[in-house]
């Protein structure tokens, strides 16, 4: 593993720990929030940034997860235990999602994805035993190695831990040779299959692999909340990740903590402008045009993201975050 990762993941981890202690509590809840986020943001950085494979279902993965987590913590599971149950159980169904992937490509497979996002918000309505319907799944507080999560320093220690084990492990697992066979695929599967890849199977390990980040993530955010609600993973979720990943840098390295903690830290910093200008409802109204224009201003001025951008600005700072693992 390169050196240099793991130093700057563990900084960028005693950071976030140490806001979230200096801050009190809405500083410890914004911590949370970046490093759910930035866990989220990765499981979908290595289906479409390293793999190539658009998704608009992530954010119903990420209800699978908490759903799942819920459930199983509610039914006597530790914490830990509920959170990698609720990673398994959304491994497989995004394998089911991306099944269709194995036959279909580009526009019309990310059609696909689009509709199973709108059939997982469908059935969180309607599977009443597991999910409580539209009212929402209560979940109890659980308790992680004798601790309990009760309190927001409590889960965001949590949160980066598992944002540290994760994102040392995505960057660990893209200089393997399927991490590598990721990247082949993203370029061409033509080039794949003459190289002597097997894309479907190389597909289909990069959907578990993205299910099962997503779900940690989902798990983390229902017990968060402590309330697993359809309304809370809908489309609009998936755009907010497909944001991150692209205004972070799709397919590098620290472009989606970075991505995740400029969309969830963006809005906290407009409504505080707008409350000091006086001028908050003008703002909010603006939230989701401003988004997708950054989007849009992203995608063609700079494909690669802040990460790029702020290795531009400091000519003699490592590059090393601007590159893919593997490369």
């Amino acid at each position: 593993m390169n050196t240099r990762h793991v130093i700057i993941a563990v900084i960028v981890a005693l950071i976030m720990g140490g806001l979230s202690l200096a801050f009190g509590r809405f500083g410890a809840y914004l911590v949370n929030a970046v490093a759910i986020a930035g866990i989220g943001a990765l499981s979908l950085n290595v289906l479409i940034g390293y793999c190539g494979q658009i998704s608009f279902a992530q954010g119903a993965l990420l209800g699978v997860g908490a759903y799942a987590a819920g459930n199983l913590s509610n039914a006597g599971s530790g914490g830990l235990l509920a959170i990698v149950g609720a990673g398994v159980i959304a491994a497989c169904v995004s394998a089911l999602i991306g099944t269709p992937a194995l036959r279909l490509r580009g526009l019309y497979f990310a059609i696909a994805t689009l509709a199973a996002q709108a059939i997982l918000e469908y059935l969180f309505k309607t599977i009443e035993p597991l999910t409580s319907g539209i009212s929402g799944l209560v979940i109890k507080p659980t308790t992680v190695a004798g601790f309990p999560m009760t309190s927001d320093q409590s889960l965001a220690a949590l949160s980066i831990i598992l944002l540290l084990i994760t994102w040392l492990a995505v960057s660990q697992f893209m200089r393997t040779n399927l991490g590598r066979a990721f990247l082949v695929v993203r370029e061409s599967e033509i080039v794949a299959k003459g190289m002597g890849i097997d894309v479907a199977h190389t597909k289909m390990w990069a959907f578990l692999i993205s299910g099962f980040i997503a779900g940690v993530a989902g798990g983390l955010a229902g017990f968060t909340n402590r309330l697993a609600s359809p309304e809370a993973f809908t489309l609009d979720l998936s755009a907010d990740y497909i944001a991150m990943i692209i205004v972070g840098g799709l397919g590098t390295w620290a472009g989606p903590i970075v991505g995740a903690a400029f969309v969830v830290l963006l809005p906290e910093a407009i409504q505080r402008a707008g409350e000091a200008a006086n001028i908050s409802g003008i703002l909010s109204a603006l939230r989701e045009m401003a988004f997708g224009l950054l989007i849009i201003l992203f995608l063609i001025f700079e494909p690669r993201g802040l990460v790029a951008l702020l290795s531009r600005l400091k000519p003699g700072a490592p590059r090393i975050a601007v590159a893919a693992p593997g490369k």
